[in-house]
Formats: C-alpha cells, structure tokens, sequence
C-alpha cells in the first residue's frame, strides 16, 4: 500500500478503519487530502475481507472542512505523487461505496466536515459536539452539504440550517434525524451495530448499495422489476444457500462472497 500523508488506515478483522490525521489544521482537507480519502475508500470498497468502514478523527476537531487556500492556490498543497489525483467531492467519494460505513464524530463537524459526516450510512457523535455552517458568514453557501441535508430534513429546514450559519449540539443533530445516536462510554450502541453488520451476508448488503444507486436511475414503471430481477440473481449465490443452511441448523453464516 502507498504511503498516506493526511490519513490513517487499519484492519480491524473486518472492519477497515479509516482516520483524518491532519489535527494541526483541524483536518480541513486540501485535494490531496480528499484524493487520499479516495484511494483509501477503494481500498477498502475492493476488499473482499472488509464488511464495513469506519470514519474517525485526530485532535479535537473532526473536521474543518475545506482547506481554502490549498484550494485557491495549489502550490500550496502538499502533492501525494504515489496516488492518483482524484477531482472529485468527497460526497461523490463515499457514495460509490458499495459498503455501509459508520462515522464517529468525537469533535466538532464545521462547514465541509458535514460532507464526510452525512455521507456515512451511520453516524454518531459524543455528547460534547457541536455542529456548524458558518459558510454564509463569509460570504458563501454550502450548496454541497445542502444536498446531503436533503436526505435527511425537509427542504425548508435544510436551508435553515444553511442560512443561520449557527451551530447546533449533538442532541439536537439526533432531533433532527441527522445522527444516529449518541455514544456513551462505553460505546455499547457503535460495538453492537458493528457486529451486527459484520455477522450479516456481506455480498447481499453490496448488491443492496448497488441496487440502490441503480433505482435512483429507472423510471417508476421499472423500478420493481428491477428488484425482482436483482433479487432473484442474489438466490443464485453460494452466500443464499449457505445462508438457508445456516437457518435452518441455527448457526451464524459462513460468507464466502460469493
């Protein structure tokens, strides 16, 4: 694996860890930063062994967002040459995962920070942190953000949040549906979801993801027979068999992915 400058990766059986290592800028990411992220993401997206990704944070805050002047002048960003560059959002990154992925916020989320955070299929955060959209305080929008709000709050109190510019508390994110729970300490909620998730048929969740970008696509005439179709491919796999046999003797399942 090519050496990552901004983040961390590590297995963790069948969880791949994936960590923002750039705490002395508030892990605001610059587009090396987001190319990393990528090839870190495929990595673990072409991994057959890795069920599921986990999103965590160095330092006290999760994420900065954007770093606007790696940005605006690319001199002076420091350039990753062992990976390929990537001109991409990081929402359009995760969204071509074909895995859930869980991220814990254990720092405040600002401005960009919300694409990493919204863009997991799950999130939790610690009772201390807050959230913020200060875009429009320096006169910009986070129209990217915007849209992953939409999948989560009607279109008024999307734009709300964007308008204020004002920060808001974990209790409040999980009142608005954005998180998906608060850790204690002991983290039992995040431990017992993660064994869930990795307990369960691995190459039927991927076909699942997959299905779901696809269904975004068809015309609602075509969409449920689009299932059926996806559906009765799953049957054919060795993982449906091996799941009914596992039914029927009470036992967990031995996925093979295949």
């Amino acid at each position: 694996m090519e050496k990552l400058n901004f983040v961390k990766i590590q297995r963790e059986q069948h969880v791949f860890v994936l960590t923002l290592a750039r705490s002395e800028k508030r892990n605001a990411f610059t587009p090396t930063m987001v190319s990393e992220i990528a090839y870190a993401l495929r990595l673990a997206n072409e991994d057959p062994t890795v069920r599921l990704i986990q999103i965590e944070a160095e330092g006290s805050v999760f994420c900065a967002g954007m770093d606007l002047k790696a940005f605006e002048d690319p001199s002076v960003d420091n350039i990753n040459p062992r990976i390929p560059k990537v001109d991409k959002s990081l929402a359009e990154v995760f969204a071509e995962l074909n895995k859930p992925s869980v991220c814990v916020v254990r720092g405040d989320v600002i401005a960009g920070g919300f694409l990493i955070a919204l863009s997991c299929t799950y999130l939790f955060a610690l009772p201390h942190v807050r959230f913020s959209l200060p875009e429009v305080k320096i006169g910009l929008f986070p129209f990217q953000v915007l849209a992953l709000l939409l999948e989560y709050l009607p279109e008024r109190k999307a734009m709300d949040l964007c308008i204020r510019g004002s920060s808001f508390s974990a209790e409040e994110a999980l009142t608005k549906g954005l998180l998906h729970a608060i850790l204690d300490d002991q983290e039992g909620e995040l431990k017992a979801l993660k064994a869930t998730i990795v307990d369960n048929a691995p190459l039927a969740i991927s076909k699942g993801f997959i299905a779901l970008r696809k269904l975004r696509q068809k015309a609602e005439g075509e969409k449920y027979s689009f299932l059926l179709s996806e559906l009765a491919l799953l049957r054919e796999t060795d993982d449906f068999k091996e799941g009914m046999t596992a039914f029927r003797e009470k036992r967990k399942g031995n996925w093979q992915n295949s």
